[in-house]
């Protein structure tokens, strides 16, 4: 009983391990409010560092300053994110850099937003230097939250209807979803089952 506990917390905290720390994957998380938005963006330290040495590479990024570093990534994000609300295009406006021991952390406010939402075009090409990169793209709305995943099936970019206040996911995008999760999974389960099989043998 206590190895299938183990097993149990040892896959859950995996799980968010691989899901904050993964260098081929980000989190993009809107929060839409009743005239604005706020974008916060996750992705390991390591993950940015290959994409921006990717795309600047004439440019030294260890002889930058930490301010100088803050407004590259905050430009790169920027220019590689594309979005529309309803057919209008939602601009990123201010924004900001957290960077941590594994993780960085960017939050900014957008343009005005509709009212109502209806559609969502989206484009996110940040991090696709990175090979076979994924990027997690969530919405909070209306107390609501759905999300979609953005990678090189797709080519980064995706259309969704908005149905009770959530992204209505076509069938090819559910499958990607649910590749992406069991790729995680597998090797987890496979540590998991020799940790038992050994625990057995003692």
């Amino acid at each position: 009983m206590r190895r299938i506990l183990f097993f149990c917390l040892f896959t859950i905290m995996s799980l968010q391990m691989a899901q904050a720390h993964n260098p081929l994957s980000a989190a993009y998380y809107l929060e839409i409010n009743q005239e604005f938005g706020i974008l916060n963006v996750s992705l390991s330290q390591a993950g940015f560092q290959e994409a921006l040495a990717k795309h600047f590479p004439n440019l030294d990024l260890d002889a930058l300053s930490a301010d100088e570093y803050k407004l590259l990534a905050v430009k790169y994000i920027k220019e590689n994110f594309n979005l529309e609300i309803n057919g209008n295009r939602i601009t990123l406006l201010n924004g900001g850099l957290k960077l941590g021991n594994h993780e960085t952390d960017l939050k900014f406010i957008t343009s005005e937003l509709p009212k109502t939402v209806e559609t969502l075009n989206l484009n996110i090409h940040a991090f696709s230097e990175n090979e076979h990169h994924q990027t997690v793209f969530s919405v909070l709305l209306n107390g609501e939250t759905s999300k979609v995943i953005l990678s090189e099936n797709n080519k980064y970019s995706t259309t969704v209807l908005f149905e009770n206040n959530k992204m209505k996911i076509n069938k090819e995008q559910s499958q990607t979803n649910y590749l992406w999760i069991l790729a995680i999974m597998v090797p987890i389960v496979f540590v998991g089952r020799k940790l038992i099989l050994s625990g057995n043998q003692n």
